[in-house]
Parts: C-alpha cells; sequence; structure tokens
C-alpha cells in the first residue's frame, strides 16, 4: 500500500460478490455484535500497537491482527460503495419534518433521522479523503504496531494519530447504525446497476489491487534482484517454523517484503501484459553472462522473457496469483508450521518474476 496513489477512491478490498451486496456485508461483520463496540475495540487495538512497543505480542499471532485489518479497510471499502447509492428519496422522505400547519405540532421519524444522519457521515467521510487516506492511516498504524525496522513512516503516524481514528469510529458506529435499519434490504435495479460497475475494482477480478505511483522503473527502488532473491528464501523458512513468531520480533517487515514482491508482479503485468500483443515475439539478446546468472527461470523462458511471463499468467491470471500471495501471507503470519511445498508455486514464480525484471534491460528496443 506504500506505493498506491491518493487519486480517485477505489474499493480495493472486496470481493466481487461483496461489492454486489454492500449490506450483506455488513451483516456478516456485525449479526454477532449487540452494538459496534468489539469492532472499535479492535481498531483502537492498532493505535495501542504502534505506541507500546511488543504490545503485539500479546496476540495469539501477527496473523490474527492481519485479518482484522482485512476486516477493518474492507469495512471502510464498504462504506465508501453504501455512500454511492444511498440514501434514497424514500429515506430521505421518512426523516424531513412535515409541513407546517398552523396549530399542529411539528412532528419528525427520530429513528429516520439517525440513520439519515449516519448516511451523512459516510458522505462527508468520503468526500473529505480522496483514495486512501483513512485506508492508509489505518494499515500504516497497524503496520508500525508490527515494528517495522525496513521501511518507516512514523511522521505521518503522529500526523494523524487522533484525527485518523475518530474519523474511522465515527464510521464504524454510523455503519452499524445503517446495518440495524437496513436489516433484509434488497437492492434496487438501479442500485444494482451502479454497483455492477464497482465490481471492476473488486479484489478477485483480473486487475491490479492498487493503483500505482511508481512503475517498472522503480522495481529495484528497494532492493536489488539478489535480495529480493534472499528475502523470497527468508519467507519460505518463516512459513516452514513453528511458533515463529514467540521467538522473532517485527513482523511488519513481512508485510512490506510482500507488498514489494506484488508491486513487481502487478507493475510487470500493468505494463506489459495488459496490451494485447505488446510482448512480442522478437528473440532477446541476453548476454552470455547474465543467462549464467539465472537460476529459477527455464531455459527456454530467456529466448523471450516477457512472452514466457504472459504465457504463465494464462495458466494462472493476475487474480488468482494474487490470492496466491495472500494465503502465503496468512501462512507466513501465524504461528503454525506449514509444509515447505504447500506455496511452492508462488514462490517460484515470484522468483521467475523478479529475474524477469532484472533482464528488461535486454528487450528489444521497439517494445
Amino acid at each position: 500500500m506504500f506505493r498506491a496513489t491518493f487519486t480517485d477512491y477505489t474499493p480495493c478490498f472486496l470481493r466481487i460478490e461483496e461489492i454486489k451486496d454492500p449490506f450483506g456485508f455488513l451483516q456478516s461483520i456485525f449479526e454477532s455484535q449487540p452494538n459496534p463496540e468489539t469492532t472499535i475495540d479492535e481498531c483502537w487495538d492498532f493505535w495501542t500497537m504502534a505506541f507500546r512497543p511488543n504490545y503485539w505480542m500479546t496476540h495469539e499471532s501477527p496473523r490474527v491482527l492481519y485479518e482484522n485489518f482485512l476486516k477493518l479497510a474492507r469495512l471502510l471499502d464498504t462504506g465508501w460503495i453504501i455512500s454511492r447509492i444511498c440514501p434514497s428519496y424514500l429515506t430521505i422522505g421518512k426523516a424531513v419534518k412535515i409541513g407546517y400547519k398552523p396549530g399542529q405540532e411539528c412532528d419528525t421519524n427520530e429513528h429516520a433521522r439517525s440513520l439519515i444522519k449516519a448516511y451523512e457521515t459516510l458522505n462527508n467521510s468520503y468526500l473529505q479523503y480522496n483514495r486512501f487516506d483513512l485506508p492508509f492511516e489505518l494499515y500504516n498504524t497497524f503496520y508500525h504496531g508490527l515494528m517495522p525496522t525496513s521501511l518507516d513512516f512514523e511522521d505521518l503516524l503522529k500526523e494523524s494519530t487522533y484525527s485518523s481514528f475518530q474519523e474511522i469510529n465515527e464510521l464504524i458506529i454510523s455503519l452499524y447504525e445503517i446495518y440495524q435499519a437496513e436489516k433484509g434490504r434488497k437492492i434496487s435495479k438501479n442500485d444494482t446497476v451502479k454497483l455492477e460497475g464497482f465490481t471492476k475494482f473488486a479484489l478477485n477480478h483480473n486487475i491490479t489491487q492498487f493503483n500505482y505511483y511508481d512503475s517498472v522503473e522503480n522495481i529495484f527502488e528497494a532492493f536489488d534482484k539478489t535480495q529480493f532473491l534472499s528475502i523470497i528464501e527468508f519467507l519460505k523458512s518463516t512459513s516452514c517454523s513453528h511458533f515463529f513468531w514467540k521467538s522473532n520480533g517485527n513482523p511488519a517487515n513481512v508485510l512490506y517484503y510482500l507488498e514489494e514482491l506484488q508491486f513487481v508482479m502487478e507493475v510487470l503485468w500493468d505494463y506489459y501484459i495488459i496490451e494485447p500483443g505488446y510482448v512480442g515475439f522478437e528473440k532477446w539478446e541476453i548476454p552470455k553472462k547474465n543467462r549464467n546468472q539465472i537460476k529459477h527461470l527455464p531455459k527456454q523462458a530467456l529466448i523471450n522473457p516477457l512472452k514466457y511471463l504472459q504465457e504463465e499468467f494464462e495458466k494462472r491470471n493476475l487474480a488468482h496469483r494474487r490470492k496466491d500471495i495472500e494465503e502465503w501471507r496468512l501462512a507466513i503470519l501465524d504461528n503454525n508450521w506449514h509444509n515447505q511445498d504447500e506455496h511452492k508455486d508462488i514462490q517460484d514464480f515470484l522468483c521467475c518474476v523478479i529475474e524477469i525484471a532484472d533482464l528488461l534491460e535486454f528487450k528489444p528496443v521497439n517494445y
């Protein structure tokens, strides 16, 4: 998320079926809660972690905290989705004051007005905050609570400590109010059309998860090829360890490493694979010295590395590859032992992606 742009807000953590049924998603979060306190407490936990060193270790594993982050990020995305279609004129009509009549007391539907207030909070929040202000601040707070040593945005954390929590807290309360009021609501035909238009941003749609401000030129900005490959080896060993996080610290580094690997994969797909015919069929002139340094790409892939990458994405598309990374991330962050071959496909694929990125300087000049 650290390479994402802050331009137009688009939902990045919801699946297609959740975008089509945002009220159903609210139900999945809130139906077992008598009030929004549980979700608010989970959110506050991140701010506690950010300012209490090693507090994250009081939880079962970093995975539990990461899953709580995902729940909150998806809740924020759902709020944005709902703000695009609500409130309806029927809901507004229930909340307005009855027209003045001499000798008659003015009456209002307080329940409806409470719902309108909740919708106003949503609309005001998403009008004030563009793209990732709130989701980014949530992630950055969570990230710092896991004590990073690799990348630090502590200055941004200090700037938004109070205001961001307050804003997210109000959104959670409003979304709970909306959930209570809109139980069993059926999506109208007009809203169904609107929601269908948002599914192109879904996590399981074949598109990059984030809009990146960096390009292929920045792939090796943080790590070179050798460092990337060593990171993959480190992550392999982490997911194969039992109770790893009981005796090891700084799980935020794992988030950062996997985020960088996902960025490399997605930016290569976005720049070269998404455009039909852009890969080309020409043979690459790769010096013998560089060819001899290849350890993961098959020999035939060196004829045209991007063509090979295209074929690999045809076997398993970007959305599925991203899901593979997510499943590996969850395995790394929990405290359970995982078979070393469980995530071998995505590990091998990412090694190939890194080697292809390192060979881009040898692609034909007409690319």
